[in-house]
């Protein structure tokens, strides 16, 4: 599955109007950041090539592979301004371009480690995935509807246990999973590819390599998505 390859370039002067502040960030690098080496040496003997983080390992893909548009999300679950885009946003963007072929959506959950239980929580998304690409989605929509409860926990594990039992996965397939962290190499491959293009903060999109950086409204999205499109 290959993807355009992320770029740094500057967001053209007919789109930077368009980038809004509504994002998360934060002033200093992570530690995925600053580490971003020893994450990408880790993940290169254990998942093949690595002359960079392949973001079809590091994502989750949705949309036709011939889209002339290609969208990659950075995307922190403890980040309000992630929930309200995931959650008022993005829906309509699926229905009008994803769903009609235009635009191939990747999703990579970052860990910007500004959050409390942000860590477990992309665990816990990618724990799902194990069952299946439907349940990384419900739960990763869960997981931003849920924000304010699963951030104030002091016992991550059973409410997101609680949290795959309302998706309707196999809590017991999840609960290993999340015992054994065998999501590691994911969540690792995320925070690498984050760290490789610069990313301090979410969300962050690059769209056919351009990068825009905020929550855009969804008129403003649209604007940016259909001067892409051929």
């Amino acid at each position: 599955m290959t993807f355009p390859a992320l770029s740094r370039g500057a967001v053209p002067a007919a789109l930077l109007a368009l980038t809004v502040v509504a994002a998360c960030g934060r002033e200093r690098p992570s530690a995925a950041e600053s580490g971003g080496a020893a994450a990408a040496s880790a993940l290169d003997q254990q998942l093949g090539s690595f002359g960079m983080v392949n973001p079809a390992a590091a994502g989750h893909v949705r949309g036709a592979a011939d889209a002339p548009v290609t969208v990659i999300e950075f995307g922190d679950f403890g980040c309000p301004y992630c929930a309200r885009f995931a959650l008022e946003t993005y829906p309509t963007l699926h229905r009008e371009y994803v769903e009609t072929g235009k635009v191939r959506w990747l999703y990579v959950p970052f860990v910007m480690g500004t959050f409390p239980n942000g860590e477990e929580a992309t665990r816990a998304a990618e724990c799902a995935t194990e069952q299946g690409e439907d349940a990384f989605w419900a739960m990763r929509d869960l997981l931003y509807r849920r924000q304010d409860e699963w951030k104030r926990t002091d016992d991550p594990e059973t409410v997101l246990g609680r949290y795959a039992a309302d998706v309707g996965i196999d809590t017991e397939r999840f609960s290993s999973c999340y015992r054994e962290n065998r999501s590691r190499l994911r969540v690792m491959a995320g925070n690498a590819l984050a760290a490789q293009n610069g990313v301090r903060g979410t969300p962050t999109f690059f769209i056919n390599g351009i990068r825009v950086q905020g929550a855009l409204p969804l008129d403003r999205f649209r604007m940016v998505l259909d001067a892409m499109l051929p």
